[in-house]
C-alpha cells in the first residue's frame, strides 16, 4: 500500500515506496549541503536502511544529538547549532530528521530558526511518529519540565513514511503509540474505535493500514485549521491532563514515556467527558477496559495532584485563566476549548486511581 497526503502544501508519503520518493526530493531541492539528525538508536538501526535505498546520502554529515526527551532543552539546542555552524552549514543546505517523534520536533526547530530558515525532511522511524508527530508543522523545544513551551509552525519539505522501519523498535514503543491511535479513533472515528477496541495489542502486520488511517484524519484536520485554534484542538484530546503527567515524571527524573503518560490522559479525560458532556457510562467503561487491556496500571501518588493542575495551567489551549480542554460526547465527536474545572481534573484522576487499584 502507498499513499500520498497533503498537509499545507507539504506531500506525505506513505508506504513501502515512500523512501524512493526522498532522492526525487533531494534532487530538487540542490542542496549545498545535507546533514541528517539521528539518535544513538536510529544510528545504529535506520542509518543503514536509510543509506541502502539512498546511497548518494552516505557521504552525508551525520550529527547524533542524543537520547530521549531531554533532546528538547535549550542547552542541547544551542549545542547542535555550533555543530551545525562548525561543519559550515548554509541556508541552501538540507536537513534530514531521521527519528521519533523527539527528533521531528527538535530537528524542526533547529531547521526552521537557523539562519532564518533551513529546508528539512522528516523520515519518522517511531511508530508515534508515523501517525503523528512528524505530521503537521509544530517544531519546538520543552523549557525545563514543561513540555513545547517554546516553538512554531514550520512546515518540512515532505514527510518520508517508510513503515519498514518499525520492524527495529521494541515493542514497548509500539504499545506507547497505541494512545495516539486511540485518540484518533475517539476524536473522528466510530469505526476506527470498532475495528481497534477488539484487536488488543497490533502487530507489524496490521500497522501499515492503521497508519494509513492516521494519516488521513490528521492532515484532514489540519486542512481545516492549520494554527490550532479550533478543529485542530481535537488533537488534543487526552494532552491537557497526559503532558502534566509526562511533566511530572520528568520532574522528579522518573521519564515516563509520552504514550504511557497520554494512556492516563485519554481515561481522565473520558471521564470528565462522562461528567461535562453527557458521554455514556458504556463508552467510558469501554475506553478504560479496552486501554486497560494493553496498557499497564501506572501509579500517580496523590500529593503531587496539584502539581498537576499546577502544569495544566501551562497548557497553550487554556485562555483568560479557564482551563479548555479537548473533550468527546461520544465516540468520534469531539468538543474543543470546553472549560474545565480543576475538581473535574481531580476527580478523574481519583477515577484512574480506582480503576488501577495499586
Amino acid at each position: 500500500m502507498f499513499s500520498e497526503f497533503i498537509f499545507n502544501n507539504t506531500p506525505v508519503f506513505v508506504g513501502l515506496d515512500s523512501i524512493s520518493r526522498l532522492n526525487q526530493f533531494v534532487s530538487n531541492l540542490k542542496p549545498s549541503k545535507i546533514f541528517i539528525l539521528v539518535d544513538s538508536n536510529t544510528k545504529i538501526y535506520c542509518l543503514p536502511i536509510l543509506f541502502k535505498h539512498n546511497p548518494d546520502l552516505i557521504n552525508c554529515h551525520i550529527i547524533d544529538v542524543g537520547l530521549g526527551e531531554s533532546i528538547k532543552s535549550i542547552s542541547n539546542f544551542k549545542l547542535v547549532c555550533k555543530t551545525l555552524i562548525s561543519q559550515h552549514i548554509d541556508r541552501n543546505s538540507l536537513i534530514l530528521n531521521l527519528g521519533g517523534g523527539v527528533i521531528c520536533d527538535f530537528g524542526g526547530f533547529v531547521s526552521s530558526v537557523l539562519k532564518r530558515g533551513i529546508h528539512f525532511i522528516n523520515v519518522p522511524t517511531s511508530l508515534m511518529s508515523q501517525v503523528d508527530a512528524s505530521i503537521g508543522g509544530k517544531v519546538g523545544l520543552n523549557l525545563g519540565d514543561y513540555k513545547n513551551q517554546i516553538g512554531l509552525f514550520s512546515n518540512p519539505n515532505s514527510v518520508i513514511i517508510y513503515t519498514p522501519f518499525l520492524s527495529s523498535l521494541p515493542q514497548e514503543h509500539i504499545l506507547s503509540a497505541h494512545s495516539e491511535i486511540f485518540k484518533y479513533a475517539l476524536i473522528y472515528d466510530a469505526y476506527l474505535w470498532k475495528k481497534i477496541s477488539v484487536m488488543g495489542l497490533l502487530d507489524i502486520s496490521q500497522l501499515n493500514t492503521i497508519i494509513h488511517k492516521c494519516v488521513e484524519i490528521k492532515t484532514t484536520i489540519i486542512q481545516l485549521d492549520y494554527h490550532d485554534f479550533n478543529d485542530r484542538r481535537k488533537l488534543n484530546f487526552g494532552h491537557s491532563i497526559g503532558h502534566a503527567i509526562e511533566s511530572v515524571f520528568l520532574n522528579q527524573n522518573k521519564p515516563i514515556s509520552h504514550g504511557f503518560a497520554l494512556s492516563i490522559g485519554i481515561i481522565c479525560e473520558t471521564y470528565i467527558s462522562y461528567l461535562r458532556c453527557g458521554l455514556s457510562k458504556n463508552i467510558l467503561n469501554s475506553v478504560v477496559e479496552v486501554i486497560f487491556n494493553i496498557f499497564p496500571s501506572i501509579f500517580l501518588d496523590p500529593k503531587e495532584d496539584d502539581l498537576i493542575l499546577e502544569y495544566i495551567k501551562y497548557d497553550k489551549k487554556n485562555s483568560q485563566g479557564l482551563l479548555n480542554f479537548t473533550l468527546i460526547k461520544d465516540i468520534g465527536v469531539a468538543l474543543v476549548n470546553f472549560p474545565v474545572f480543576e475538581q473535574d481534573v481531580l476527580l478523574s484522576l481519583d477515577f484512574y486511581r480506582k480503576k488501577c487499584r495499586i
